[in-house]
């Protein structure tokens, strides 16, 4: 599922919207996809990745594990799905969730939210809250060729079009523990490392009028992270991959204050993730593989609104006092 751009549905937002205004909204997105997922080896020690088959060097064990998990709230009411397998190369899909008044409007398919063709909400012009996951392959490389390997996505998004105490949040999730033994037909150890080519989208939104409303307040956020940890299962100790990230982070957060609505799109199209580099005896190993997209949306009347009325009640309440008194 590549993607290259982002659409988002200006043109249709009227025709959809039935709050008071169409350009009101707060919306957050978070998508993440890494595809051949795969780990390289470097039997010589210059920190090269070498022309072998990783699986000449790894055997995976039983006991590993892989899941992926969805969870959508809108308004108070939620829902969640979890697919979790007990191999850690089985497929696993948790299903796409979607929560609001307007998901049945949205166009939204089963693991079929990409940029590039014009499926991911993105959209500050309706009212829902979206979760999706997958992962499929194995990380550890294709017996019949090294560089494909695991490919998975996670989706999370949220809108809200307009109104008052209102808020909606998605969360998705793929968790791959897998159990392996490192294998050396050499005296000394080796070097391995992670590599994947990443998409990504991360956008949080408040329309300008919404900051510009003192009757409101707004927040949204977007997160979407992707993590790799090694430990040795004889020791308990991490390894440490040096000269190189274990993972990456993508944040947008955007507040209700003016010029403050739409500040970063984080976004990127076959980027290139290599892991640093992580020297092992042989072994046995737990290799621990994260990713998550979490959303978050809220439009509530703004704290000083609600002091206000609340001094107001209280003056009602002193005027009502005193009359009973006379």
């Amino acid at each position: 599922m590549k993607f290259a751009t982002t659409i988002k549905y200006a043109a249709i937002a009227g025709a959809l919207v039935t709050a008071s205004n169409a350009t009101a909204g707060v919306s957050a997105t978070a998508y993440l996809e890494l595809n051949d997922l795969v780990v390289q080896i470097d039997t010589d020690g210059d920190l090269v990745p070498d022309p072998v088959n990783p699986l000449d060097f790894i055997t995976i064990l039983p006991g590993g594990s892989r899941s992926t998990s969805t969870f959508a709230d809108n308004n108070g009411i939620s829902d969640s799905d979890l697919d979790s397998k007990s191999s850690a190369t089985a497929d696993s899909d948790a299903g796409l969730l979607c929560l609001g008044a307007s998901c049945g409007v949205l166009g939204l398919s089963d693991n079929g939210q990409t940029v590039d063709g014009g499926n991911l909400v993105a959209s500050d012009a309706f009212y829902y809250s979206v979760a999706d996951a997958q992962v499929t392959g194995s990380a550890l490389g294709n017996p019949t060729d090294p560089t494909k390997g695991a490919t998975g996505f996670t989706y999370a998004d949220a809108g809200i079009a307009a109104g008052n105490d209102e808020s909606a949040g998605a969360n998705s999730n793929i968790a791959n523990d897998i159990l392996t033994r490192f294998t050396l037909d050499v005296l000394t150890d080796i070097n391995v490392r992670f590599s994947a080519l990443m998409d990504y989208f991360v956008d949080a939104f408040i329309s300008p009028d919404i900051a510009n409303d003192s009757l409101r307040a707004a927040t949204s956020t977007a997160k979407a992270t992707f993590g790799i940890e090694l430990v040795s299962f004889d020791t308990g100790a991490t390894v440490s991959l040096n000269d190189g990230p274990s993972g990456v982070t993508f944040n947008d957060i955007a507040i209700d204050q003016p010029g403050l609505g739409d500040l970063i799109v984080r976004s990127g199209n076959d980027v290139d993730f290599t892991s640093g580099w992580a020297n092992v005896s042989e072994g046995t190993y737990q290799l621990t593989i994260s990713q998550t997209s979490t959303v978050q949306s809220t439009l509530v009347p703004a704290p000083t609104t609600l002091a206000m009325a609340a001094f107001g009640l209280l003056g009602l309440g002193l005027t009502a006092r005193r009359r009973k008194q006379k």
